[in-house]
């Protein structure tokens, strides 16, 4: 299902937001500087509500340069962030941010039913002579990709394939509370890989909104429910178009 990306609910704030990412060039500043500040899905900000001040242990699927991971340590309490993150550009940043933060724990894969090579697609542009990738925008169907484009930028960006290394979830020792996925597309053998801690530990799921139906499917035999934020509120999802959707 595609949507307009956006992080914020309010309607300033989604002005701002699609306005920046009209231009890929100014899109790419404000996606760099933003990391260091708390501007981040409306969705994400409701998990306060759910574990308030508890210790969690979270798996970060799509963790990027560290974003979301800073998300978590800013406004959770978290023991242990394990970061999945196949772009070594990203990866680079994440063992940055291990060296101040012990707790993040980041590995260069992504993950996947089984072991492989797998093909992405992702916009460029060329500045002065340089390229410049947009890597949050990376999807494993280039025709996801040209849609995403055209409903979210006024200048198109050139699209790249390139191949990322993924794997299957090794189960981790420490009970996890809370998954967030983010991968523009391959959220279903994500979540089908990590069934087995899905099944031990019951976690709360926040995964972005795309095959959400398939994965319900899945996740509905082992008693889940899914949810939306609606003005701050959980509600029970049906088809809305949501960025992102919550499992408990």
């Amino acid at each position: 299902m595609l949507k307009q990306n956006t992080t914020q609910n309010l309607s300033f704030y989604i002005i701002i937001e699609k306005t920046i990412r009209l231009i890929p060039i100014i899109y790419i500043i404000f996606r760099s500087l933003v990391r260091f500040t708390n501007y981040f899905e409306n969705d994400f900000f409701y998990l306060k509500n759910i574990f308030k001040n508890k210790k969690i242990n979270i798996i970060d699927v799509g963790a990027s340069d560290g974003i979301s991971a800073l998300f978590f340590l800013r406004n959770l309490n978290p023991n242990k962030i394990y970061c999945y993150e196949p772009q070594i550009i990203y990866f680079k940043k994440l063992i940055k941010l291990k060296k101040k933060y012990k707790n993040i724990l980041p590995f260069n894969y992504g993950l996947a039913e089984k072991n492989s090579i797998m093909k992405i697609f992702y916009p460029y542009i060329n500045l002065f002579g340089k390229k410049i990738s947009l890597l949050t925008y990376s999807f494993p169907v280039k025709n996801e990709l040209e849609k995403q484009i055209k409903l979210d930028f006024l200048i198109k960006p050139r699209i790249e394939k390139s191949q990322i290394k993924v794997k299957r979830f090794k189960l981790v020792k420490s009970k996890i509370d809370l998954i967030k996925i983010d991968t523009n597309g391959s959220e279903v053998g994500i979540v089908k890989t990590l069934l087995p801690v899905i099944k031990r530990d019951k976690p709360v799921l926040i995964i972005e909104n795309n095959n959400i139906s398939i994965i319900f499917k899945i996740l509905k035999k082992l008693k889940y429910k899914k949810y939306y934020l609606k003005n701050n509120v959980l509600k029970a999802h049906n088809n809305q178009n949501n960025a992102n959707i919550i499992f408990k």
